[in-house]
């Protein structure tokens, strides 16, 4: 396989309890029912956050001057940093719903199927 094309990203997936109330968190791990992904720009200025909500992707910054660490961002969440490898010949899917969980692999390049909790994508991460 050529390789040529693939490239890497560094990000941080941050884990953290989520602010609203439904009723599929009763059944989650109370520190990992959301997830969402985090970098540093090309200047090192600001901190692109993406982050899957219930109505939409929102994708936005925050200044390295109000956040000068990364864990200011989520003081009470699990950030954990990731190398992505990027393919960009590669072909994402999904058959499940469109999750936070789904919006941080799309981020990462990861494909499986079988991922579908916050918790579920920090074993992976953390696992190898």
């Amino acid at each position: 396989m050529d390789k040529t094309l693939e490239y890497t990203q560094d990000w941080n997936i941050i884990f953290r309890k989520s602010r609203h109330n439904h009723w599929i968190f009763k059944w989650l791990d109370p520190y990992f029912q959301h997830c969402y992904a985090v970098r540093e720009s090309e200047g090192k200025g600001l901190w692109i956050v993406v982050e899957g909500k219930n109505a939409a992707t929102e994708v936005y910054t925050l200044t390295k001057q109000d956040f000068p660490d990364i864990r200011m961002i989520e003081p009470d969440g699990v950030i954990l940093p990731i190398k992505a490898i990027i393919d960009p010949k590669q072909t994402r899917w999904s058959l499940c719903l469109f999750t936070c969980v789904d919006v941080c692999k799309s981020v990462l390049g990861i494909k499986d199927f079988w991922c579908w909790t916050p918790y579920q994508l920090y074993k992976r991460l953390s696992d190898g």
